[in-house]
């Protein structure tokens, strides 16, 4: 068990690495404009652009810069914004709360929502309770975020004034108060994730049902709804679980629209802002926190998988 783990960390440690790479060399190298520019102004010469360029340190070799950036990273300094004057920590700190706050109360409603829909799917498979729990989740599916969290906004404003807050209230000032801001909008993002778990459940759960040592259980006289919710739901969790880590990630770095939608400050805004103000610094640490929520996630899943299949270890 030792040794799987050592093994799993290894490797999230070394594709964070090539992450943060990728995300430096994306943010400095490919993307048009520099935070020079901007501090300067539309109207700044050239030799004003370079003066303040050469003070920022990006007239160096984008090698260099990548290499003095991570240094100060692992230390946990990831920089000044020249752009805000603010520490790039101190603002991840107050957006990536939010964000890892909403995807997971929103992951949360998914899987309560999904992985019984799942379930009672497979086991009523290609017979009408199948297709008639399914398909209104795949309409639901069908929608894009900004309809969900569009209509979500329209039913709190109108229909549900008393659940729902307009201005984001950290969880340290006040518990309700928080859970009033961010119920709806995690509602806007799991019940449209749903389906997701609930297809991947069905699937792993047809195949499980399927299987010889489930058809002697029910003939050994095994109680239906232990085979099912029991025994099979538990061989079949293994996808279910990698999906749901999957989801966390894509879920921390893809929420701008409904963080737009209900005005929350978290990361999703806060990468928008930092491309629109070419303030590199501040999203290159924005992108990497994004990065890390997908490694995070599926790190949790790997260390999980073990304690529901043991074969796991020995692959």
């Amino acid at each position: 068990m030792i040794l799987y783990l050592a093994k799993k960390l290894t490797s999230a440690l070394g594709v964070l690495l090539v992450l943060s790479a990728l995300v430096f060399f994306a943010g400095r190298g490919l993307v048009p404009g520099n935070a020079a520019a901007v501090i300067a102004g539309p109207k700044a010469s050239p030799e004003t652009i370079a003066a303040i360029e050469h003070e920022l340190g990006l007239d160096q070799p984008l090698l260099s810069q990548y290499f003095d950036w991570l240094s100060d990273a692992v230390r946990g300094d990831f920089g000044l914004s020249p752009i805000s004057g603010q520490e790039n920590l101190e603002v991840i700190s107050q957006q990536a709360p939010v964000s890892f706050q909403l995807a997971l109360m929103g992951l949360l409603i998914a899987v309560l929502i999904g992985l019984p829909v799942g379930v009672i799917a497979a086991s009523r498979s290609g017979k009408g309770l199948d297709w008639g729990i399914r398909l209104p989740l795949l309409v639901v599916f069908a929608f894009p975020g900004f309809v969900s969290g569009s209509f979500a906004l329209y039913l709190a404003a109108n229909h549900l004034t008393n659940l729902y807050s307009a201005s984001y209230i950290p969880f340290s000032v006040n518990g309700m108060g928080n859970l009033q801001t961010m119920l709806l909008p995690a509602l806007a993002v799991g019940i449209p994730t749903a389906p997701l778990v609930a297809q991947m459940t069905r699937s792993s759960m047809i195949e499980i049902l399927a299987q010889p040592h489930v058809t002697t259980a029910r003939t050994n006289g095994i109680a239906p709804w232990r085979i099912t919710y029991v025994y099979s739901l538990r061989a079949a969790l293994p996808p279910v679980l990698t999906l749901i880590g999957f989801i966390f990630g894509f879920l921390v770095g893809g929420l701008f629209i409904v963080e737009e939608i209900f005005s929350l400050p978290g990361l999703g805004r806060g990468v928008l802002a930092s491309i629109s103000d070419r303030d590199f610094s501040q999203l290159t640490a924005q992108a990497l926190v994004i990065a890390a929520a997908f490694i995070v996630g599926n790190l949790l899943v790997d260390i999980a998988l073990p304690f529901v299949d043991r074969r796991i270890i020995h692959t």
